[in-house]
């Protein structure tokens, strides 16, 4: 086998010991490597059920399996533990260089056990493994941090900022200006005192079939580069104006949450969308060795994304580009997760309106927010409460029916009263609300190429209304892990990777043959995994459904007719999806099932 060295490390911060394990062969088939290898390690590395914040709960970082291969578009890696959040899974993806400087260290997976007695971060390097002091890095930003660990060692490095270090529940980790959002990976790095990861690889990485490989990276990327490519024109748009392009239209269709989701429109979203500043774009980055470039910077600040454009957007009735992209920056220096301090905002201002806050937190106010922001980053006064996020925010003023979230974490910029296969993905997801786990917002909004029940690459259009046929959620999802687990993007790989090209780049890169059947029963076993860990990990996990008040609101959105997105709903669409999924009424997977995806015997 090749693509994969079957070697993971073990780091015991507690003693300071790294010691190196085989991974048997047939996991790497099964799980192959991101998500896949992620969850299996969660499950096996997690003793019964733990606090998020204790020496028993496990950090785990995975490249992609196809890290290191260069085929366009699969750089991505990931972390996992247990979120701190939510009580589920936590994972985070991001595009950093990270994975692939990890492979060519010799690992195709890295497990943290334990706690370090004091701040320090970890070197991988040829001259050996070794967790360093980092108590210089205290307070430090991410971007500083990040600068000096890579002039010192060389390679990649992905660390955390006084957010992590302060516990904030929705801390991130962050390299290569790629950030790990959303569930509090950061906040473990932080309880953990490990400022940082820094991997400087020196090893040949090896495909299987060296000459298929190349043949497969040129055919991968003329789809994306030439005429009638199928990926063409996601290609050109998200390469020029990135995702935050999609603000105006989004507001236009009222799926844009505005005023902590009152509203699915905003009157200043055209200012907000990239086509309104593109004379103001300074540069486009983007994940490593990615060729598209979909990260718009807007006049040297930062890269704005359309969640962003939300969260501290339309979200606080911020219209103006710059007062985004000024807190966008904080946040990533702080080490935040944008979605989720802007859904926290957002709530406070209206707690505040309400007359349940005291301090005057008015929609609109720029210099508030930032000033909130920093408070957040360090639990100092009202930021201590916006530190545990919505669902903490709720529970503490006694205001949990105004909290919007699901299962802890804030959604994203999908408002689901009139995205109804988005919203049953929020419930569904299993690591909280969450658009990334189903990515079904595409085939709502225009259509486009997905798999059937079994893995049939075809062309796809799904009613985005109606809460009927939403069985379609469960396929997309179990795609959409194959994604997670090779490294690949879902922006523009989701219009060319079928199933069939994703078991093309498995055989020449790593040498396992699988049709395109199997890999996509891969997804579907991964997910399961998932499912079951969040079962083991959280007792009331699947039994409780809240839904905010503003999601059974009728929507104001004049041609959206009052749509609104209510239990009763949510219930009948769970249902028909724990039925297409071989689960039971509670969401528990089937022993049909398991059997079925060979996943019994490892429970």
């Amino acid at each position: 086998m090749s693509g994969s060295w079957n070697k993971v490390l073990k780091v015991d911060l507690t003693e300071k010991k790294v010691d190196i394990e085989d991974i048997d062969e047939e996991i790497i088939r099964k799980y192959l490597g991101g998500n896949g290898l992620g969850i299996k390690l969660l499950h096996d590395e997690t003793e019964g059920e733990v606090e998020p914040f204790s020496e028993e709960n496990p950090l785990i970082f995975v490249p992609g399996a196809l890290n290191g291969s260069q085929i366009p578009m699969t750089e991505k890696c990931g972390f996992y533990s247990k979120s701190p959040l939510t009580g589920m899974m936590a994972e985070g993806i991001f595009g950093g260089s990270l994975g692939e400087e990890v492979k060519k260290c010799g690992f195709d997976a890295v497990v943290f056990k334990g706690k370090s007695d004091k701040l320090s971060y970890l070197v991988i390097e040829e001259d050996g493994v070794e967790v360093k002091k980092a108590t210089e890095f205290e307070g430090m930003g991410t971007k500083r941090t990040e600068e000096i660990m890579k002039k010192r060692h060389g390679g990649s490095a992905a660390v955390i900022g006084p957010a992590g270090e302060n516990l904030v529940k929705f801390a991130i980790i962050t390299g290569d200006d790629r950030e790990v959002g959303r569930t509090g990976l950061g906040a473990v790095m932080g309880w953990k005192n490990l400022k940082g990861i820094v991997a400087n690889g020196w090893k040949d990485i090896e495909a299987s079939k060296p000459d298929e490989l190349k043949k497969l990276k040129s055919e991968a990327f003329s789809e994306f580069t030439q005429e009638g490519g199928e990926g063409k024109e996601s290609f050109d748009a998200y390469s020029s104006h990135g995702t935050i392009k999609f603000t105006e239209m989004a507001s236009e269709l009222g799926i844009l949450p505005t005023r902590y989701w009152e509203s699915g429109s905003f009157e200043e979203a055209e200012k907000l969308s990239s086509y309104h500043w593109e004379d103001d774009i300074s540069e486009s980055n983007g994940c490593h060795r990615c060729p598209c470039r979909c990260g718009q910077v807007y006049a040297d600040i930062v890269d704005v994304e359309y969640e962003t454009s939300f969260s501290l957007g339309s979200n606080l009735e911020i219209g103006n580009i710059e007062e985004v992209a000024k807190a966008n920056h904080m946040c990533d220096d702080l080490g935040m997760d944008t979605i989720s301090i802007g859904n926290s905002l957002g709530f406070m201002m209206r707690l505040s309106e309400e007359g349940e806050i005291d301090e005057e937190i008015s929609f609109g106010d720029g210099q508030k927010i930032r000033e909130l922001i920093r408070k957040t980053a360090f639990r100092d006064d009202l930021g201590d409460v916006m530190a545990e996020g919505v669902k903490g925010i709720g529970e503490f003023y006694g205001r949990e029916e105004l909290a919007v979230h699901v299962n802890g974490m804030s959604p994203p910029a999908y408002d689901p009263r009139a995205l109804k296969g988005m919203g049953l993905g929020f419930y569904t997801s299993t690591r909280g609300a969450c658009h990334l786990r189903s990515d079904c917002d595409g085939l709502q909004l225009g259509g486009g190429k997905s798999t059937d029940d079994k893995g049939n690459w075809v062309e796809m259009e799904k009613e985005r209304a109606s809460v009927e046929d939403k069985k379609y959620v469960a396929w997309r999802e179990n795609y959409i892990t194959l994604h997670d687990t090779l490294g690949s993007c879902k922006l523009t790989g989701r219009s060319v990777y079928s199933p069939e090209f994703m078991s093309e780049f498995v055989s020449a890169y790593l040498g396992i043959e699988l049709t395109d059947e199997e890999i996509f029963k891969t997804g579907e076993r991964i997910y399961n995994m998932e499912q079951l860990y969040n079962l083991k990990q959280k007792s009331d996990y699947g039994k409780t459904l809240h839904v905010p008040e503003q999601f059974s609101n009728s929507t104001p959105v004049p041609h959206l007719d009052g749509a609104k997105l209510t239990e009763q709903q949510l219930k009948k669409m769970l249902k028909e999806y724990r039925e297409e999924r071989g689960w039971n009424e509670k969401g528990v997977p089937k022993k049909e099932k398991l059997e079925e995806l060979g996943i019994d015997e490892e429970m």
